[in-house]
């Protein structure tokens, strides 16, 4: 069988400690430069683009084989006090039978062993094998995609089950009244969700109505730290949710987040930029806020994820970190930054604002790689738009015009005024958060928007003065960067 988990995947999982850290990772595809952040077994391979958990794809025998693929860095799923983390994760398998025995199925695997038990192929789905079946040494919460009734157990021979410790699933669900077909080689999306408590798993397209829902507490089953295998693609913190830029940068119409949703969104990562960043006993910079970094709960809520590049700095001691490669993503990256390498809470705040005109906008940032022109670069379009008093036409169209016009006003030239060129000239997060709750109005923004100047001025210089004998000051138009 092939079992190819071919679109972007990620997970994500905040815990629930007194100092809350965060696992995620994210791939677009897969290829062999991945291999170093994953856990491949002898018979597992990245192969056209995914995931092999069966050697198929190099023409290696099928038989009696079993693989296992996981994440390398093990994460924290309960907390010494017995507080579950949460995790989201989206993952597509394809299922093509390769010769006329078709095999078992797969399995989503949660567990402290990155090993396949010996003996576990076949029926067993690389979960468990005879000897471990229904025993707390398995120590293995699985989901199994199972396409052979092996079984007098099994359900049928096209089927979801929850497994706890053994292949005899607590609870399973056939996928035959609902028209999704496992081994019918075709991309089938899966999403598993766990808020703590209990465990929910939507197939297909149809996000409404899961297929699986089950109370379960994880920590009754598993180790405290445990490696999550196959791969998909995942979104969560603190509760799950559904990442942001599928909602808001590349959704469909029933997707698109309302404006009041997406104004809660803003709120929610700028509360938490500004704790990072003033209510830390160490100031925090994140270095890589983004649209994908922002999860968002079954109610909406935003919560800021993946500090993989976050960066610690001592207040009143540093102003910035700085390091020999860049950090961050082109399009959120603030011009200053790629000039120096270095990341302050101004590079935070210039992320920040690019994030608040994409969920205002409803479009993808540009990156420095493309043309600095007005028509790829989100910051230059709005800027252009605020210069002709045309703002609002930035708004995302599928709003519909359904927003108080002066609040997306508002939030439009407070994003413009995050991403001003002058690091000096961009507003604090305390000072974002008094806006945004009507307590302050947005800071003024120059209707053309100024040359990127370095080093920077103080906000009293005279931005149209250009006039500075050579070699004072280097202005740029725009910057290019990688």
């Amino acid at each position: 069988m092939r079992f190819p988990l071919a679109a972007t995947s990620a997970i994500l999982v905040v815990l629930a400690l007194a100092q809350v850290q965060s696992l995620g990772f994210q791939f677009s595809n897969f290829t062999i430069s991945d291999q170093s952040e994953l856990i491949l077994s002898d018979n597992s391979s990245i192969a056209l683009g995914a995931i092999q958990v069966t050697p198929d794809a190099n023409g290696a025998s099928m038989e009696n084989r079993a693989g296992r693929t996981l994440y390398r860095r093990p994460f924290r799923l309960w907390s010494k006090k017995g507080k579950n983390a949460n995790f989201n994760t989206t993952f597509v398998l394809n299922v093509k039978n390769m010769t006329a025995s078709s095999g078992e199925g797969l399995a989503f695997i949660l567990t402290g062993d990155p090993d396949v038990p010996g003996g576990s192929d076949g029926q067993w789905l690389g979960i468990v094998n005879s000897r471990l079946n229904g025993t707390t040494e398995a120590k293995t919460v699985a989901i199994e995609f199972d396409t052979r009734k092996s079984f007098p157990e099994d359900l049928d021979d096209n089927h979801i089950g929850l497994d706890i410790n053994s292949v005899y699933s607590k609870r399973s669900v056939s996928l035959n009244d609902r028209g999704i077909y496992i081994s019918a080689a075709t991309d089938i999306k899966v999403v598993v969700q766990y808020d703590g408590k209990n465990l929910i798993v939507f197939v297909g397209d149809d996000m409404k109505n899961p297929v699986l829902s089950e109370p379960l507490d994880l920590s009754a089953y598993l180790p405290e730290k445990v490696k999550d295998s196959k791969l998909r693609r995942v979104w969560i913190l603190v509760a799950v949710g559904s990442v942001l830029i599928l909602l808001i940068g590349i959704g469909t119409q029933e997707e698109t987040l309302s404006w009041g949703k997406r104004l809660s969104v803003i709120s929610g990562v700028a509360q938490a930029l500004d704790y990072l960043h003033n209510g830390c006993m160490d100031r925090v910079l994140h270095r890589d806020i983004k649209a994908s970094n922002v999860m968002l709960d079954l109610d909406f809520n935003a919560k800021l994820g993946d500090f993989g590049l976050a960066r610690t700095i001592i207040h009143n001691e540093q102003t910035h970190h700085s390091t020999k490669e860049l950090a961050g993503t082109p399009g959120y990256m603030a011009p200053e930054s790629i000039l120096t390498g270095r990341a302050t809470a101004e590079t935070d705040v210039y992320a920040f604002g690019v994030l608040v005109l994409e969920v205002a906008c409803g479009r993808k940032p540009g990156g420095q790689a493309e043309r600095d022109d007005y028509i790829c670069n989100i910051v230059h379009g709005l800027w252009e738009l605020y210069r002709r008093g045309t703002i609002l036409e930035g708004a995302d169209p599928r709003l519909n015009g359904i927003f108080i016009k002066e609040e997306m006003e508002c939030v439009l030239i407070l994003g413009l005024a995050c991403c001003h060129p002058n690091p000096k000239n961009r507003p604090s997060m305390k000072t974002v958060l008094q806006v945004l709750t009507g307590e302050a109005p947005p800071p003024e923004v120059p209707a053309e928007r100024p040359a990127f100047m370095w080093p920077p001025m103080p906000p009293s210089f005279n931005e149209w003065d250009n006039s500075l004998v050579g070699g004072q000051l280097s202005p740029f138009s725009g910057l290019s960067g990688r």
